[in-house]
């Protein structure tokens, strides 16, 4: 999600950070978990006809848990991704951070194990355990060697039915996100995230998910302890496995891990939302060199039958980094911009075509007079066949990428299952980018690029605007 779950939501067509992700008010708590995306790099075209996907497999457990494996004997290594449905758009609104706070504990003790104890288990047996809220969802991984498998899978049991929350650990993780609050202050790029979220989804949770001072310190341990009964269930999980393991090794391992949970979760499902945005430009003065800008409008759902033009249609535009039209006109022919892109989020609540812009203030009008120019240009003539062929070249044949750690299979396959893609979806992949026709791209570009509602926000001192 580290790892692959974003890719996976955008097919591996994001280059710049999305405002709706951005937004979402992700607080670093311990470790880096929103590192800065540059645009990707040139990659040797991969004909699909050379890739085979791996083959998964469908495994459920005696107790009735089922799981996705691909299994492959090459690696000493056993990865686990568990997601759970409801992320931080379900915390209550007086609680905003919760989800990120329980995140950050559950590998912070457990059971009998004190959370240094906890810490050197892991060290010693070689065992990684990570914890990610997103807007939609939870995300518990568990990598460990072959060999430590049973303690992997009991820890990551632990770590889910009995997280300790111990007074101490739960003050020290709170003054750790007390800092990443307020260094988000001092930051434009976190400030226009925060102030984008607040006027596109007003009056949505996708608007709200950004932690306060005051939001964290209200969460109590009966807070937290009431987080794990309320999402970590038996019917709101979803388990991807990948690496050294057989499925009849692995049936036992999912009832030790997880038979233990509540059958039944007590999430709320976050309600569908359609932004109603026009054609402005906010501003919200802060005194740096640099502005920073979110820019965008109402997306293509995950599900939509035009989703994989409307991927290729992205990567042409704005998400294929130095490849993409933005980047050239912007930053490459006229100067305006140290970074630009765009990308599809696809929250489910609320899907959005976005990007993002930085720019000195003397050159932030000039930009986004372009983008402006060129978003319209988009809607009216679409990508040419070049852009189009050289999209699916990049997109199928970055594909194969994916399969590149256990870590990130297992990830992927928890993914899959959560947009609904199919058991066969890593065989179709490749097939769907390569049957989108010209005339498709075209038309979803028509459909997709919405100049009349193009809504900007910029932070910083931007001159003429």
């Amino acid at each position: 999600m580290k790892k692959l779950i974003a890719l996976l939501c955008c097919c591996l067509a994001v280059a710049a950070v999305s405002p709706a992700n951005a937004a979402s008010g992700q607080i670093t708590v311990k470790k880096a978990s929103a590192e800065k995306q540059m645009p990707p790099p040139a990659l040797p075209a991969v004909s699909p006809t050379v890739f085979r996907a791996p083959d998964v497999r469908r495994v459920v457990s005696d107790g009735g848990i089922e799981a996705w494996l691909i299994e492959e004997k090459s690696t000493p290594v056993i990865a686990v991704s568990v997601l759970f449905k409801g992320g931080k758009a379900a915390d209550p609104a007086r609680l905003t951070g919760l989800s990120s706070l329980a995140a950050s504990l559950l590998d912070e003790g457990a059971g009998r194990y004190p959370a240094e104890q906890f810490t050197e288990i892991l060290s010693e047996k070689a065992i990684g355990l990570s914890f990610e809220a997103t807007a939609d969802f939870f995300m518990a991984d568990m990598e460990t060697l072959r060999k430590n498998k049973e303690d992997g899978f009991d820890l990551l049991r632990l770590s889910l039915t009995r997280p300790r929350f111990d007074r101490k650990t739960v003050r020290r993780m709170k003054e750790q996100m007390y800092a990443g609050i307020k260094a988000r202050k001092g930051d434009p790029n976190a400030v226009a995230a925060e102030r984008w979220a607040k006027l596109v989804y007003k009056g949505h949770p996708y608007g709200r998910m950004t932690p306060t001072e005051r939001s964290v310190r209200s969460i109590t341990r009966a807070n937290l302890r009431g987080w794990v009964r309320d999402r970590i269930a038996r019917d709101n999980m979803i388990v991807g496995v990948a690496g050294n393991i057989s499925a009849e090794e692995l049936k036992p391992l999912l009832d030790r891990a997880f038979a233990a949970l509540p059958a039944k979760s007590r999430v709320r499902e976050t309600p569908p939302f359609v932004p109603e945005l026009s054609d402005r430009t906010d501003i919200l003065t802060m005194d740096v060199p640099q502005s920073a800008a979110l820019f965008g409008h109402k997306g293509i759902a995950r599900n939509d039958p035009d989703f994989y033009a409307a991927l290729l249609v992205n990567y042409s535009f704005g998400g294929g980094g130095f490849a993409s039209r933005l980047f050239n006109e912007v930053r490459e022919k006229r100067g305006l911009a140290y970074s630009v892109g765009t990308s599809l989020s696809v929250g489910k609540a609320a899907p959005m075509l976005t990007g993002s812009l930085g720019s000195d203030n003397a050159k932030m009008a000039g930009a986004i007079e372009i983008i402006r120019e060129q978003w319209d240009k988009m809607a009216r003539n679409g990508p040419d066949e070049q852009e189009l062929q050289d999209a699916k070249t990049y997109l199928t044949g970055a594909f194969p990428l994916t399969f590149t750690s256990s870590g990130g299979v297992a990830s992927y396959l928890a993914g899959m299952r959560y947009y609904g893609l199919g058991i066969d979806y890593l065989n179709r992949h490749n097939d769907l980018i390569d049957a989108v026709t010209l005339q498709q791209a075209k038309d979803v570009a028509e459909r997709m690029f919405d100049a009349g509602s193009l809504f900007f926000v910029v932070v910083g001192k931007p001159a003429n605007l």
